[in-house]
């Protein structure tokens, strides 16, 4: 059956050339009006090590929250977490269980080996006053945000010359 085409193809496999453009225009527009961000917020993401280390920057009024995971097979005291100036980096190793001897793996789809994620905070935070939690491979990060000075209106004084 045919929707009245010659070509005897159903319409949704159909390539229609004029939407692929618009699509890559809608692209290249929302990239200009970003003003590049998203290329830069990948530039200032930057993992490394044999794991990929998911991500995700939130913040509240007070602070800002950074939640990273999930990491399995890891255990708290071998995950390293530091903050320089506005970079936040998680380092650590997820170990390769010992299965035993004679195990031979039929199918290995976990990952074991290091790995290392730099974030930049998008605010300026008391690093002094981080804390992390770790539950159910999720390690959670809070960075207290510095207090905005308040404006303090200044009496003039008059001075008699």
């Amino acid at each position: 059956m045919t929707d009245g085409n010659d070509s005897g193809r159903t319409p949704e496999f159909e390539f229609d050339p004029m939407k692929s453009l618009n699509s890559m225009l809608d692209s290249v527009s929302k990239i200009v009006e970003n003003g590049l961000s998203a290329v830069v917020d990948g530039l200032n993401n930057v993992s490394g090590g044999a794991l990929n280390l998911p991500v995700d920057v939130a913040e509240t009024e007070t602070t800002v929250i950074v939640k990273a995971g999930p990491i399995h097979g890891v255990q708290p005291e071998d995950i390293d977490v530091s903050i320089t100036s506005d970079v936040l980096t998680i380092k650590g190793e997820v170990r390769d269980d010992e299965s035993g001897e004679g195990v031979t793996y039929l199918r290995r789809e976990r990952k074991t080996g290091s790995f290392t994620r730099s974030v930049k905070i998008p605010r300026a935070v008391r690093g002094d006053q981080a804390v992390a939690d770790f539950k159910g491979g999720m390690l959670t990060i809070t960075l207290p945000k510095v207090e905005e000075s308040k404006p303090k209106i200044i009496n003039i004084r008059s001075v008699d010359a």
